[in-house]
């Protein structure tokens, strides 16, 4: 009897590679899921956060199995090395995630027009249930984005509005996002307006982008104003990502301000080629004129306007 029970392996080791192991395969399936067919993101999300709870209790069985091999010298010692290095690795995640998080403003919504930012309407739609709000959180998100990312402000270029529009759509289809609305400035409604929406690169969490194009300056040859804003669907922290979207578009913006309009003399630039904003060339160091002129008369930020008061 004594010579049977040495040999049975203890329970907790059994259950304890078990779950770390469903626990896994849970996760990759569900990242699966959500990235390739749809699997709705709140659904991912408890599924995950299931997942990391199986996770912490297989390491509890294993502490607890490690104690019971050590007093009764019967065998799992292995599966209780396995289930808790997988559940360490697991839950190194969540753990990591969060210490990355204190590095980041608690933002999930960044524009550059904070005191009137562009709205969502369509993809207000699509923002259901646990989903975040689409309304603008107001002055506090204002303060937090006016400390960590000073530089988001908005764009103004000197083109017609109408031509502008264009531009800012061409720009978020060569980012590879998904446009849903895209309006452009009439006479009747001289307010130029897009919506999209990207997605993360691993995980494929929705980021939801609006645009507003405006005439300013002289009517008879107007300027136009670009706002933008990026905002999370889901989750308190995005970990600077909108930001980086928004400094993405701008940045792709001036290349194609760059790209779209040749110095005087100069041949033009060839159609899809990506000029490097913030780069001059040895024409412009030895005093010639270069594209970089022309799109600093066509490219200036507009002054912050300020946020209204909560």
């Amino acid at each position: 009897m004594n010579d049977a029970a040495a040999v049975t392996p203890q329970r907790s080791s059994l259950w304890c590679s078990r779950l770390a192991v469903f626990a896994l395969v849970l996760i990759a399936i569900v990242v699966l899921l959500h990235r390739f067919l749809g699997l709705p993101t709140a659904v991912a999300l408890n599924a995950v956060a299931a997942a990391f709870v199986l996770a912490a209790l297989a390491l509890a069985l294993g502490l607890a199995g490690l104690i019971g091999v050590w007093r009764s010298g019967r065998p799992g010692a292995a599966r209780i090395g396995l289930g808790i290095s997988l559940s360490l690795a697991m839950l190194a995640v969540p753990f990591s995630v969060g210490l990355m998080a204190r590095s980041f403003p608690l933002l999930n919504d960044v524009t550059t027009d904070p005191a009137d930012p562009p709205a969502f309407r369509a993809l207000a739609a699509m923002r259901t249930g646990t989903a975040n709000p689409a309304t603008y959180p107001g002055a506090k998100f204002a303060a937090l984005q006016a400390t960590a990312y000073p530089d988001l402000k908005p764009m103004d270029v000197n083109r017609p509005p109408a031509e502008t529009f264009d531009l800012v759509v061409e720009v978020l289809k060569r980012l590879q996002m998904t446009i849903v609305v895209e309006e452009p400035p009439t006479e009747d409604n001289p307010v130029g307006r897009a919506e999209a929406f990207d997605r993360t690169l691993f995980l494929g969490f929705y980021d939801d982008i609006s645009v507003r194009v405006t005439a300013i300056g002289n009517p008879a040859e107007p300027f136009s104003r670009i706002d933008l804003r990026s905002s999370s669907r889901y989750g308190q922290s995005d970990f600077g990502a909108n930001a980086q979207r928004l400094r993405d578009v701008m940045r792709e913006i001036v290349a194609r301000l760059e790209a779209t309009v040749p110095a005087a003399g100069e041949a033009p630039v060839a159609e899809g080629k990506k000029l490097k904003p913030g780069k001059t060339g040895d024409r412009e160091k030895a005093g010639g004129r270069t594209s970089r002129d022309d799109d600093r008369r066509d490219t200036r930020r507009a002054p912050e306007r300020k946020a209204p008061p909560p």
